[in-house]
């Protein structure tokens, strides 16, 4: 890449956040050794023997690998910049996979709850070994979610897969404006929603009419990620 193009990048508003969210993660430091420390590791051993595939890198077995995986979980905590407790947060992370990033909330000391379809029995066996709840559901475009108790703090999606609809293209503003809105019913006052979204069909970030949006309904917007906080009116 020239010069030139990566000045450009900087001062691009995207490239501005990302920039400014790198320092935020230096300011926050995370050691990944302290969660990897806190693991069975007898009980995670037993579970690679049955499903590790060396070198997989599309399967949810590739969940397995920790060097790669806790250290990506550990970035989504500092990024999210959620704190040591207390005060104590609820946190929901929908499509909640293995539970690597639900396990670093818990050893953080918050409240962690994920939400997920049960058709993954690595996942169901990874989640009973962190010790970490679940709630079993398919989220479907204009269906609100189940109760799942008293309001959160932090509501997360990360590498979405609920939002592609039947002929394989994305949820457009019409879905996404009811999912933000039943989401905020299930919000504390200025509680929080992070997004990560997959890339759309044609590999970009995001379908412009998405992003502006997300812009209009007062979210941030880095590349592919989307931060929201719930203002009550």
């Amino acid at each position: 890449m020239r010069f030139s193009e990566k000045i450009g990048k900087l001062f691009h508003p995207d490239g501005y956040r990302s920039a400014w969210a790198g320092m935020r993660r230096i300011a926050y430091p995370l050691r990944t050794g302290e969660f990897v420390a806190k693991l069975d590791r007898e009980g995670l051993e037993r579970i690679r023997a049955k499903y590790e595939v060396p070198g997989e890198k599309v399967r949810a077995a590739k969940y397995l690998d920790l060097t790669e995986w806790m250290p990506t979980n550990v970035k989504r905590v500092r990024d999210i910049r959620l704190l040591r407790a207390p005060p104590v947060q609820r946190v929901l992370d929908i499509g909640s996979g293995a539970g690597w990033f639900l396990f670093i909330v818990k050893c953080l000391g918050h409240e962690p709850l994920g939400l997920d379809i049960d058709v993954m029995p690595i996942y169901r066996e990874t989640f009973a070994l962190l010790g970490l709840p679940r709630v079993l559901h398919r989220i479907e475009a204009y269906q609100p979610l189940p109760n799942l108790g008293v309001p959160f703090d932090l509501i997360v999606a990360h590498m979405t897969c609920f939002n592609i609809r039947s002929d394989g293209t994305h949820w457009g503003p019409e879905e996404w404006g009811f999912f933000l809105s039943d989401l905020g019913k299930r919000l504390r006052p200025m509680g929080r929603v992070h997004l990560d979204l997959n890339p759309a069909p044609d590999g970009s970030h995001m379908a412009p009419e998405l992003r502006r949006f997300f812009l209009q309904c007062g979210a941030k917007v880095d590349r592919r990620r989307v931060f929201w906080q719930n203002h009550p009116r």
